[in-house]
């Protein structure tokens, strides 16, 4: 059986769950590469984010985690929640719902206010994309290993 026929095995909610990991692990990741790309091609990148750091060194009151923060939490996790409910648009919304977390989860750093959150939180971002892509990965060798025991019994 191939992945795709493993994918349509696979029951409704580890199809939603696989769509958002895998499509919160891509955004992270493309959104990552574009801007290296980016920064890189921009002349003095280093000597650039010294001056950003230099700019905004001394910030009254430090960095603050806003109360939309954990707001965007509660309703990345109602989403999430929600998709998973067997209504026939899970698959469809997983997708978008993915990149969505995706986006706003790889500017985390820029919503509490880091100094220079395109650097400072890139290994951040690095860490949530693998975590997402191995949830997306074990899915998968799940439903590959659940269609092979379809298919031989």
């Amino acid at each position: 059986m191939n992945p795709l026929q493993a994918c349509r095995a696979m029951p409704t909610r580890e199809r939603a769950a696989f769509g958002v990991l895998l499509s919160f692990a891509c955004t992270i990741a493309i959104s990552r590469a574009i801007n290296y790309m980016r920064e890189r091609r921009r002349p003095f990148p280093r000597t650039r984010g010294r001056v950003r750091r230099v700019y905004n060194w001394p910030r009254p009151g430090g960095t603050r985690v806003h109360h939309f923060v954990p707001g965007i939490g509660v309703a990345l996790a109602a989403g999430g929640t929600a998709i998973t409910e067997t209504d026939g648009w899970e698959q469809l919304l997983s997708i978008p719902f993915g990149i969505g977390a995706g986006l706003t989860a790889d500017e985390i750093a820029l919503l509490i206010d880091v100094d220079n959150p395109y650097w400072r939180s890139e290994r951040l971002a690095i860490y949530q994309a693998t975590a997402a892509g191995l949830g997306a990965a074990l899915l998968a060798a799940r439903a590959t290993r659940r269609s092979g025991q379809l298919e031989s019994g």
